[in-house]
């Protein structure tokens, strides 16, 4: 029983939480980095965005394809041209001076193409918007403008690897509902003085009524590939667990008992599950003729994790009670576990099995805003072959005398204390065990304000499970400003779901094929105030595709 319960307490003590992700993005923005995920990071969050490389799968004859060659052709994107000119300074002034007239309402780009710097705006897949463009700049004094028809967008907002890998990531994430830096600063190592009434009642009004609620994640990341559109990622571990430490427990440590006054120190709970996934996804741009004329691309994707459990535990103290006369004392308690391991036994855990799936779309409405939507982990669950419950029940008398000899002679009466102490454990095999796997609801949106300047949302919803049933749903909103393309940086925050609040800010640096990711966070406040901690970092390797890719 006591490598059980302890089992139970480390782990959960250290690896609790809700399910971590290793993206520092998400982190850096509070969760709301989800429709611009891209490359092996659209594993596990949305299989649609792995369709943003290649060409998109023709589903019915578009009309652009219509217009373009009568065939079936791949979608055209059209855009104005202004100028065509070996000088660049002159093509650059050309470029502010439409910036001064216009903003930056169109996509626009200065691209090189036989020795000419050329300058182009907008972005369409409806050839008739882009002959309206031309025919107003050409009204405004640019006699030179004129269509040009491309098969791929003029600006590529997120350029696609080819590959990508992440060679080594992990995400660390500590929170409660309870203690921050300033109680620990102010009271915990403030020099207060508890014999005071008025300083304990302070002291102890930082923890809820009811419930002191604790979780700590961790997860980390190797083997996560992407080859084109297929994506693959082997080594994954998480692990999802709560526990819950009832008020009263607290209460009684600092407070102590009064005579004939019982306390019922009972439903202390604990819940934590294991699992390394392996999860394989396969995403493409569709190209449908329904949707020619209400979005620019549209994406869609699936994937299958397989569920490997390495842990399944739960703990709930189903009778702690103290009982006090004026010259007695009892406590009387009864412990149950329920896992995959059985303590008596030298035989290695039992592992478990399960499969989920992840489905998600994503659109491209214009150059400037994109949207997606993911079911993930949908129908998980996991079996497991055979559980252990291990029941404890234990309890002691002491009348007064016993208590005034142990304070006297502890050493010597630590013999006759484990006399009065009685102890029974009881462990069976409970059978087979299903696990339902928390699955994810998530909607997103992203705009782009300018072209170093994008804006990113999120709402993030947990659906029925075993481990995340009360977690409300969450809103997070994003910035990702990136003045250069070697060191974009992001920020966020985000309402509701397990932290209510929850703050983020992180940066990429970008140095060839090597990309280091950092994001950094605080829950239930901000700075001293804050309740919880996040941090996750990796190192990812992308190269470039050996041909053109969109």
């Amino acid at each position: 029983m006591r490598l059980a319960f302890s089992s139970v307490l480390v782990a959960g003590v250290l690896l609790a939480g809700e399910l971590p992700g290793t993206n520092p993005a998400r982190t850096a923005t509070a969760g709301a980095y989800f429709t611009r995920v891209k490359g092996n990071h659209a594993l596990g969050i949305n299989p649609a965005n792995l369709g943003y490389y290649g060409k998109p799968l023709m589903l019915g004859r578009t009309e652009e394809a219509i217009i373009s060659d009568g065939a079936g052709a791949a979608q055209d994107y059209y855009s104005v041209q202004l100028i065509a000119s070996p000088d660049n300074k002159l093509v650059k002034s050309t470029k502010q001076v439409f910036h001064r007239q216009f903003g930056t309402a169109f996509p626009s780009a200065i691209i090189m193409v036989d020795s000419l710097y050329k300058f182009r705006v907008g972005d369409f897949t409806d050839q008739k918007k882009a002959e309206i463009l031309r025919d107003s700049l050409v009204a405004y004094g640019y006699s030179d403008a004129w269509i040009v028809r491309e098969d791929h967008p003029l600006v590529e907002l997120d350029p696609v690897p080819y590959f990508s890998m992440t060679l080594a990531g992990i995400s660390l994430n500590a929170r409660n509902n309870a203690i921050h830096p300033n109680w620990i600063n102010q009271q915990l190592f403030g020099g207060l003085d508890l014999r005071d009434p008025g300083k304990k009642d302070e002291f102890l009004s930082v923890f809820p009524s009811h419930v002191w609620n604790m979780n700590f994640m961790a997860a980390m990341t190797s083997l996560s590939f992407t080859v084109g559109n297929f994506g693959m990622s082997i080594v994954e571990p998480k692990v999802v667990s709560t526990m819950n430490l009832p008020t009263a427990v607290i209460d009684v440590l600092f407070r102590g008992v009064k005579f004939d006054q019982p306390r019922d120190l009972s439903n202390i709970k604990m819940d934590l599950l294991g699992v390394a996934p392996v999860a394989v996804a396969y995403g493409r741009q569709l190209a449908l003729p329904q949707l020619t004329k209400m979005v620019d691309r549209f994406f869609a994707g699936a994937g299958v994790n397989i569920l490997l459990g390495l842990a399944d535990m739960h703990l709930v103290s189903e009778q702690l009670d103290i009982r006090t006369t004026p010259d007695s004392i009892m406590i009387e308690g009864r412990t149950r576990v329920v896992a995959n391991d059985d303590p008596e036994s030298s035989r290695s855990p039992v592992l478990g099995g399960g499969l989920s799936l992840d489905l998600g779309i994503a659109m491209d409405i214009n150059p400037a805003l994109s949207a997606s939507l993911a079911l993930k982990d949908l129908f998980g669950r996991i079996t497991w072959p055979d559980r252990c419950t291990t029941v404890n029940e234990f309890s002691i008398h002491l009348s007064g005398e016993d208590i005034e000899d142990i304070a006297e002679d502890y050493s010597n009466q630590l013999d006759s204390l484990k006399q009065r102490f009685s102890e029974s454990d009881t462990s069976y095999a409970s059978g087979t065990g299903r696990t339902v796997y928390p699955s994810q609801f998530i909607l997103g949106a992203s705009y782009r304000v300018l072209p170093e300047l994008t804006i990113d949302a999120s709402l993030i919803h947990y659906l029925n499970n075993d481990y995340l049933e009360d977690a409300t749903p969450q809103l997070s909103l994003g910035i990702e400003y990136a003045p250069a393309s070697v060191f974009p940086m992001y920020a966020g925050i985000g309402l509701g779901g397990m932290d209510g609040f929850k703050w983020g800010a992180g940066f990429a640096l970008n140095l060839g094929a090597f990309q280091w990711n950092l994001g950094f966070g605080q829950n239930g406040g901000v700075l001293n105030a804050a309740r919880g901690v996040s941090i996750s970092t990796e190192f990812r390797l992308l190269l470039g595709p050996p041909g053109p890719a969109r």
